[in-house]
């Protein structure tokens, strides 16, 4: 099959380590435009393997004699009285367990919370740091009892202590620790209402900052003037160190702030009395850390850094990488759509993009904006499913030979089992011979199924890291405008 650009020299079918983790490689090549989806199922696949947050750790953070040096940041263990390890997210196992590696017997010991997985806690190897399980996306009673655990373990430490903490994606969840006369119900609630409701992840934490004992640097405020190392990853477009690792630095946001997130999207209402009450009084404000504490922060990934790693990968495979950013917020379905048009006519037409082009995009977020009957969230799926629906229903309006691949890079989109999608010009095609409505499936926010149906989920399970989403958008050359034919 002829789909434009230079030909992937893998045989399709066939297993290849540069499509890993992505477990379904041979069901996903299977059906569809093979050669552009194996290019863009490889982009993603590199992107993913390029945020390895324990290989950040080899890279940046030495110990040299009596010496941590973490991105050119020393620190001397002969002067201090212990190392301990502190920290939450989906990317914090693989980096305590770096820094267990490296630190030994130097190592005191700690606490950090995982995602609870079906196959076990992902940090089993370690053994002076203690790994707990919580839930994610929304917190759990055992993210409340994480959450109070990190505050004990927080209470520890001394002025002569390091703390090194490893907070990352998903820490919001995983733990949880209402402010006094905030119930743990109202708490949760609210973390369900802001996912529902489509807002970006910043506006997101600007208000659990202030309905938090945990966050918005309280946790850092109870360590009692300990010294901080943060190694952290971006899993936000703006990589301010308050939204990649809040309870621990800073807050530069303002009780203000958090209200008019919630009159702005409309759930202030909705809220509870707990949480408009809290928001009124002087305990939702944050605290101030100048002179409690030496913080610094090391960020160990960026969207960046993958989306570069994800440019080499194309270029290597003899095609054109546009990076077109990594900044990117939106509602899955506009922006699916946006991508699919610009594809679609760049592969009829030669612009804006030419064929043999790969369009990428690593460290943005989509948001889907769910309908909820209370605060009960209907549909299965996640917001880079709902993209690449609306991205196949985009790129199927014209003859045109494209595909996309659509992953968060955590491995699960959504708290699904799924990390994405991967899709092509022929999916929308293939979907209404089988019978599956992708307008349904959009408009219901049930991406999942239908994906599933079609053989288009991307499985990865657990990647141990989290730099948000990931895309990659293969362009083939297309049927000449007006011959009516079909790639």
């Amino acid at each position: 099959m002829t789909t434009g650009g230079a030909a992937i020299k893998q045989p399709v079918g066939q297993p290849a380590a540069g499509l890993l983790p992505i477990r379904n490689s041979g069901p996903l090549l299977d059906h569809g435009l093979l050669d552009l989806r194996r290019l863009a199922l490889e982009a993603v696949a590199a992107g993913i393997r390029a945020a390895n947050a324990a290989a950040a750790v080899d890279r940046m953070v030495h110990v040299h004699g009596s010496a941590l040096v973490a991105d050119g940041h020393h620190f001397d263990l002969t002067r201090l009285r212990s190392v301990l390890i502190l920290g939450a997210g989906k990317a914090s196992a693989p980096i305590a367990a770096a820094m267990e590696a490296k630190l030994g017997d130097r190592l005191a010991g700690g606490l950090v919370v995982s995602r609870r997985e079906p196959s076990g806690p992902v940090g089993e190897g370690l053994r002076r740091v203690e790994i707990i399980e919580a839930d994610h996306p929304v917190p759990s009673l055992a993210s409340l009892a994480a959450g109070r655990r990190l505050m004990l373990a927080a209470a520890t430490a001394r002025p002569a202590d390091l703390v090194i903490t490893a907070f990352t994606g998903g820490s919001s969840a995983l733990a949880c620790l209402p402010p006094d006369g905030v119930s743990f119900a109202a708490k949760q609630r609210l973390h369900q209402m802001l996912l529902d409701s489509g807002v970006p992840i910043a506006e997101i934490n600007a208000v659990r900052k202030h309905v938090s004992a945990l966050k918005g640097g309280r946790l850092a405020a109870a360590m009692n003037g300990a010294t901080l190392l943060n190694l952290t990853l971006s899993d936000v477009p703006d990589g301010s160190a308050d939204l990649l690792c809040d309870p621990v630095v800073q807050d530069t946001t303002d009780t203000a702030a958090a209200v008019a997130v919630l009159k702005r999207y409309h759930l202030w209402p909705d809220v509870g009395p707990e949480v408009r009450h809290h928001l009124s009084t002087a305990l939702a404000d944050s605290p101030v850390l100048d002179g409690r504490a030496s913080i610094t922060t090391v960020l160990l990934v960026s969207g960046q850094d993958v989306a570069a790693a994800m440019a080499a990968r194309v270029r290597a495979l003899g095609w054109e990488p546009v990076v077109l950013g990594s900044t990117f917020e939106g509602e899955a379905e506009q922006t699916g759509g946006l991508l699919g048009a610009f594809a679609r006519e760049s592969s009829q037409y030669g612009h804006p993009f030419r064929p043999g082009s790969v369009l990428i995009g690593a460290g943005g977020e989509s948001t889907v904006r769910l309908h909820r009957t209370g605060t009960r969230s209907t549909g299965v799926g996640g917001p880079n499913q709902e993209l690449a629906l609306s991205f196949a229903r985009a790129v199927a309006r014209a003859p045109a030979a494209v595909a996309g691949a659509f992953v968060d890079s955590d491995g699960s989109d959504g708290g699904t089992d799924a990390a994405g999608g991967c899709v092509d010009s022929t999916t929308a095609p293939a979907a209404v011979a089988g019978g599956v409505d992708l307008d349904e499936a959009v408009l219901g926010h049930d991406s999942g199924a239908a994906l599933r149906q079609l053989g288009d989920l991307v499985i990865t399970g657990p990647t141990g890291t989290n730099v948000s989403d990931l895309w990659a958008i293969a362009i083939g050359a297309g049927p000449p405008p007006g011959s009516g034919g079909r790639p």
